[in-house]
């Protein structure tokens, strides 16, 4: 292509580019779903699941929800696996599976509260509308592709 030919195009290839750019969502805005569609969730309920993961869940995933060489991480593996699937799909399998010592024995509000930490541990924010504990309810409302938001808080 000759030059006066090249330098010609090259403005309007430079706009489609940057019109291109600004249509497409960047990679950290597409990362943080928007608000409405996180699940709602009380304070109370995320507490009553951190007490309940203490006595039910950390001897297996950690304290920290790091999980070990056995058992998986709860804190973004978790997110990656279950990002946009129906709660009552996670709910379930917590009440049939977990804890692996005594499965089955975990009621629907047990699993929901354990959601409820969940969500909040991996970067959700509570609200005033509590997760719903019916399955059917549950049924309609996905686990979001959360990301944890990094420690901003000065080194000590």
């Amino acid at each position: 292509m000759p030059r006066k030919q090249f330098f010609r195009l090259m403005p309007s290839g430079i706009v489609g580019a940057m019109a291109l750019c600004v249509a497409s969502p960047s990679p950290l805005h597409a990362a943080r779903p928007a608000a409405s569609s996180i699940p709602s969730f009380t304070a109370e309920q995320a507490q009553s699941g951190a007490d309940l993961y203490q006595r039910a869940c950390a001897m297996c995933h950690g304290a920290d929800l790091s999980g070990n060489f056995q058992t998986p991480s709860l804190k973004g593996r978790l997110v990656a696996s279950w990002a946009g699937t129906p709660l009552s799909r996670l709910t379930g399998y917590i009440q049939r599976a977990m804890p692996l010592m005594a499965p089955g024995t975990l009621s629907p509000e047990d699993a929901t509260t354990l959601v409820a930490f969940l969500m909040r541990e991996n970067g959700a924010s509570p609200a005033k509308t509590a997760l719903p504990i019916t399955e059917k309810r549950q049924a309609s409302l996905k686990f979001p592709a959360l990301t944890i938001q990094p420690d901003t808080s000065p080194s000590k």
